[in-house]
C-alpha cells in the first residue's frame, strides 16, 4: 500500500490483482499485463491451492491418461500434481503465462516432468498427447479464438486421447460448454458431485 499526503493508494502491481481489474486485463490485456496479474495473484497465495486426493479430477484424468502423456495449459502452480506420483505418466509438460506459477509448479519438475512461461493460445504443440488439460483455465482464452484453438489441439491427441476442460460454474460459462457441445464428440459432459463445477471430456 502506498501512502500519498496522509491518502493510501494500492501499489499498481496490487491493483491488478484487484477482483475487477484482474478480471478485465486478464481477458482483454496484453501478454505483459495478463502476466503480471497472473504473478501477483500467486504471490499473495490467493491461487497457491493444494491437490485434494478426495477431489473427482485425479481419477478422471488417470482414466483416460493410462499412464501415458499430458499436457497441462494453463497450470498454475500444477497442484493437481500433489496427489500423483511421477511414474503415473510418461511425460508432463506444462504451460502457464505466469512465471510465478512456474517457479511454484517446479516443485514437482523431474526428467519427465516439465514447464514453461508462454502463452497457451499461441504454443505449437512439439508432440501428440493423450490427455489435454484446462483446469480452471479455459476462460483465459479470447472468445473469438476458442473454437479454432481447440480444434488445433485436438489434432495433437493421440489414439484414443482426450482433452479435458473443467469449469467453476456451468450457468456463468455456458457459452463455452454450447461450443464444446457443438464441435466435438463429447466423452463425459456432467457438474462434479455435490459441485456447481463443470466437467467437459471430449475428443
Amino acid at each position: 500500500m502506498i501512502t500519498l499526503e496522509g491518502r493510501k493508494y494500492m501499489s499498481p502491481k496490487k491493483l491488478l490483482a484487484a477482483k475487477g481489474i484482474h478480471y478485465l486485463v486478464t481477458r482483454f490485456g496484453s501478454a505483459r499485463l495478463r502476466s503480471a496479474s497472473f504473478d501477483e495473484k500467486y504471490r499473495r497465495g490467493d491461487w497457491n491451492f493444494k491437490g485434494d486426493a478426495g477431489d473427482e479430477l485425479p481419477s478422471i484424468i488417470r482414466k483416460y491418461l493410462r499412464g501415458g502423456a499430458i499436457l497441462i495449459l494453463g497450470c498454475g502452480a500444477a497442484s493437481i500434481l500433489d496427489v500423483f506420483e511421477p511414474t503415473e505418466f510418461s511425460s508432463v509438460l506444462g504451460l502457464d503465462l505466469s512465471t510465478e506459477a512456474v517457479r511454484l509448479a517446479n516443485r514437482f519438475a523431474r526428467a519427465n516432468i516439465v514447464f514453461e512461461v508462454g502463452d497457451m493460445v499461441r504454443f505449437q504443440c512439439p508432440r501428440n498427447y493423450d490427455v489435454i488439460l484446462f483446469s480452471e483455465s479455459f476462460y483465459y482464452v479470447p472468445t473469438s479464438e476458442q473454437k479454432k484453438f481447440l480444434k488445433r489441439l485436438a489434432g495433437n491427441l493421440k489414439l484414443g486421447g482426450v482433452i479435458v476442460v473443467t469449469l467453476a460454474q456451468s450457468k456463468r460459462y455456458h457459452t463455452i460448454i454450447d461450443l464444446i457441445r457443438g464441435c466435438f464428440q463429447i466423452v463425459e459432459d456432467r457438474k462434479f458431485v455435490g459441485s456447481e463445477r463443470h466437467l467437459l471430456v471430449f475428443r
